[in-house]
């Protein structure tokens, strides 16, 4: 049986559409591969790099310990770099110790065998500081997701923390206690399931080009601008991302740091509808009373980033950690 000319030129275009997606695929995966290597050429780490059995995570410190001073350590929300602490970490640098690190294939770190739940990680970061050989105690700061990992270290390893600043910080119920919550974790699941797949063959490096500007002074702004192109990085943000449940229920375990110095910052711009606005701003508040030694203050106008990206709020997020060091100094209640 002869088969119908349509169906010919049919299978004809199906051919030439399977072979065309293949090349660029291909063509996408090779110039994914160059362009990954021309980068860590360009763009060395600050820092140092720590091995933890196996493989190194970066951390990168300034400033000194300032008549014993505690050593503030920045922690990164969900595919953050070290890096993004530019107009953070100078100027507390000023009055003490300060570090900024990368979590397991992040900037600079290596991928880590571990899972990216926030126990893991706290447990990550708990051996670089040692193996690092920089000492307790310590200021935690953590912006966005970054909030969840230093609540669980704080939990963790009680006797190493000593202030906590949370800079617009994820809260534990966001994925699980509203339905809206709950289909927007499976909407988002749903990416970075695929996300690792598309950046293999340069579809985020092409992203990147498109990305709006950062304003990050320079070489911060390309460092920020490779992290979102890199394979590895989008490996190991895709991980924490799926491990969200976990990391919930392990911030949820460790329970309320009681009167441990604590200083909140919320922004109210974050570009959601409002009853998810109410609902963010509520979280924050149910953050502030983790401790009863605490201050939860509102920065208008500020959305989700500026609290590392606007230079007007960094230097909010500053005054914070220093609010909580001058307590931890003069044994006040933090103000």
């Amino acid at each position: 049986m002869n088969t119908p000319p349509l169906i010919r030129r049919i299978a004809r275009l199906i051919t030439w559409v399977v072979a065309g997606t293949l090349v660029l695929a291909t063509f996408g995966a090779v110039y994914q591969t160059l362009a990954t290597k021309s980068a860590q050429q360009k763009y060395p780490a600050p820092g140092q790099l720590v091995d933890l059995g196996g493989y190194r995570l970066h951390i990168y410190c300034m400033g000194e310990n300032k008549e014993g001073s505690p050593t503030v350590i920045l922690e990164q929300g969900s595919g953050g770099i070290s890096a993004a602490w530019v107009r953070v970490q100078p100027e507390i640098a000023k009055t003490t110790r300060v570090c900024a690190y990368d979590r397991a294939g992040m900037g600079w770190s290596d991928l880590s065998p571990e899972p990216r739940d926030a126990e893991h990680i706290a447990t990550e970061l708990h051996t670089l500081l040692h193996n690092a050989e920089i000492p307790g105690p310590y200021v935690l700061v953590g912006w966005s997701y970054g909030g969840l990992y230093v609540r669980r270290y704080a939990g963790q390893y009680p006797d190493d923390v000593i202030g906590m600043v949370l800079l617009d910080s994820s809260h534990p119920d966001q994925w699980s206690s509203t339905e809206a919550g709950r289909a927007q974790y499976e909407s988002n699941a749903q990416i970075y399931a695929i996300a690792p797949w598309l950046v293999r063959i340069g579809v985020m490096r092409v992203m990147a080009n498109f990305q709006p500007d950062s304003g990050l002074p320079s070489p911060q702004r390309e460092e920020l601008k490779e992290s979102f192109a890199a394979t590895k990085d989008w490996d190991a943000q895709s991980a924490e991302f799926l491990a969200s449940l976990s990391t919930d229920e392990q911030v949820r375990d460790v329970g309320s740091p009681d009167n441990l110095p604590l200083f909140v910052l919320t922004g109210t711009e974050h570009g959601t509808p409002p009853d998810q606005e109410e609902l963010w701003q509520a979280w924050q508040k149910d953050l502030a009373l983790l401790s009863t030694n605490s201050v939860h203050q509102i920065v208008t106008g500020a959305n989700h980033a500026d609290f590392w990206l606007s230079p007007e709020t960094a230097q909010v997020s500053v005054q914070a950690v220093l609010h909580v060091m001058e307590a931890i100094r003069t044994g006040e209640h933090v103000k």
